[in-house]
């Protein structure tokens, strides 16, 4: 029992101090953004599930969307209110697998969750779950984006790590490794948090289970939800897909 509390104290101070650095890690992408307004029109309603600190979702909101945001992380929130500050947007915690109690009633243009969030979920069954309620809450012809690493690649070619996010200048270094647990379909994700200030350097590690999501499992699950277009990319700028492709994005259109 001391042992679960202990991890469980670790993986909050983790994300406690990965979240004070998140956008020196995670800078906002300006092809990812483009990839994510493309075909939206004025005032449109977003929703964006995982949001983190709002490095999307408020830019969207900049530009006179109705926008949502979702994070179970408290001090990712918090960060985003106070960087949306000066913006009509709504940052709310909660576990996005409850959208559908959560913001009930709403409808949305565009639903998205990028950032290899998806399969931070529990099961394959509980992803299946969260994009039927996305398909609800989507108007017509309304579009869901999901963006994972590409596991179809991580599997065969048995990749083990991702390249590390060293950013020299802030003092921040992220280290991240994979290892694939092929029984249960699962890929138990190292990272590292490497943060030097006033000449002293602390580490700060974390495991965590990902649900190895292969492509045509993603797809299958869109089809069974009813999307009627569904379009793979290898990355947010609509490059080809294929098993090498270092990204899987998808957009499918309800």
């Amino acid at each position: 029992m001391n042992k679960t509390n202990d991890d469980r104290g670790d993986r909050m101070q983790f994300y406690e101090v990965l979240s004070g650095v998140y956008d020196i890690v995670f800078p906002r992408d300006d092809e990812t953004l483009h990839f994510l307004r493309k075909g939206l029109r004025p005032g449109s309603k977003v929703l964006d599930m995982a949001c983190g600190t709002g490095n999307y979702s408020i830019p969207l909101a900049a530009e006179g969307h109705k926008v949502d945001g979702i994070d179970l992380d408290g001090a990712m929130i918090q960060l985003a209110k106070a960087k949306g500050k000066d913006v009509a947007i709504r940052f709310v915690q909660g576990d996005m697998t409850k959208i559908k109690e959560i913001f009930a009633g709403e409808q949305y243009d565009l639903i998205f969750c990028i950032g290899n969030s998806i399969v931070h979920l529990d099961n394959k069954e509980t992803i299946e779950r969260l994009i039927k309620d996305a398909y609800a809450m989507l108007s017509d012809d309304g579009k869901l984006v999901l963006q994972i690493i590409n596991y179809d690649r991580i599997i065969k070619y048995h990749i083990d790590s991702l390249p590390t996010i060293d950013r020299k200048d802030k003092g921040v270094t992220f280290i991240r490794k994979y290892s694939y647990k092929e029984q249960e379909e699962k890929v138990d994700f190292h990272t590292e948090l490497v943060i030097r200030e006033n000449g002293e350097e602390k580490r700060y590690q974390n495991a965590i289970p990902l649900i190895a999501l292969k492509s045509k499992e993603m797809t299958e699950m869109l089809e069974k939800a009813g999307f009627r277009k569904i379009e793979i990319y290898g990355g947010f700028e609509e490059e080809e897909y294929t098993e090498q492709s270092y990204a899987t994005v998808v957009k499918a259109t309800k």
